[in-house]
């Protein structure tokens, strides 16, 4: 009696789905599970970072000022009048900060582009180009009050702990995503940052009622920067509107805040730069 091996089929080992496809449908699932880990990941380490108390914050920051560098960050000749409107926007800052929050600093920059950021430490930065641009006290106190409320809900550090977080899982999958950790904190970011922003501009509307019994002018700092927007496309979309609502929901939402006694009352600016 013999034994032979029976034939074995030919296509027993192919497959029959293209090579391409199956990779293709690899590289897809692999995005997919990054792209879900990379969502739980940021909201998770923005939600822990909140959790880092103020004050070992402020202790870890010091003075730096992260991020003002990029718009020209400097020390003001004493007796200029950059010098002045820095001081006159401290003034302001003090005067809208709710009691028990953390003493806020506010740096004026010499960059033209018109811009204002809150950063770690309890730091505001407002560009010298946003000020020039502000037609009144009012529209003034609103980004100091709009970038305070950045602050008081802890948005830059939970910022920070989910952009460190993304950074961390592409480095793990990739073995180093130093380029890459930034863009993609910052497209996972997009719907967290517009409620922030929304609630900022709430709190933005509460400070200026608090200051001067109503919500006038709200409405014009964010009409200058759609003006700047419509005249000049090559100019950088400012931190202050990058990622946020709509530039048309958010003046109507403010304008419609504004209505009551006394809105239509502006303060003019105390400091002018030309």
């Amino acid at each position: 009696m013999s034994w032979e091996n029976p034939p074995v089929p030919h296509e027993v080992n192919v497959s029959r789905e293209s090579v391409l496809a199956e990779f293709v449908r690899l590289c897809a699932g692999l995005a997919l599970c990054v792209g879900i880990g990379a969502v739980v990941l940021h909201l998770t380490g923005g939600w822990l970072a909140r959790r880092v108390p103020y004050r070992i914050e402020q202790r870890l920051v010091g003075a730096s000022v992260i991020g003002a560098d990029m718009l020209g960050r400097r020390g003001w000749r004493e007796g200029s009048p950059e010098r002045e409107a820095e001081r006159y926007l401290q003034a302001l800052a003090d005067s809208m900060t709710p009691a028990g929050t953390p003493h806020v600093v506010v740096h004026l920059t010499s960059s033209d582009v018109p811009n204002a950021f809150a950063t770690l430490g309890g730091h505001v930065v407002v560009a010298r180009g946003l000020y020039r641009r502000m037609p009144s006290e009012n529209a003034l106190a609103t980004v100091l009050a709009h970038e305070i409320g950045h602050i008081v809900h802890r948005d830059p550090i939970g910022a920070i702990g989910g952009g460190a977080a993304v950074a961390t899982l592409l480095a793990f999958v990739g073995g180093d995503a130093g380029d890459l950790s930034a863009p993609a904190a910052a497209i996972v970011q997009l719907g967290y940052s517009r409620r922030a922003e929304t609630e900022a501009d709430g709190f933005a509307l509460a400070a200026l009622r608090r200051r001067y019994g109503h919500a006038g002018g709200a409405a014009e700092m964010f009409e200058v920067l759609a003006r700047e927007h419509r005249a000049s496309r090559s100019i950088p979309v400012p931190d202050l509107l990058s990622t946020h609502p709509a530039d048309r929901t958010r003046i109507q939402r403010m304008r419609a805040a504004e209505a009551g006694p006394g809105a239509s009352t502006r303060r003019p600016l105390k400091v002018v730069l030309r």
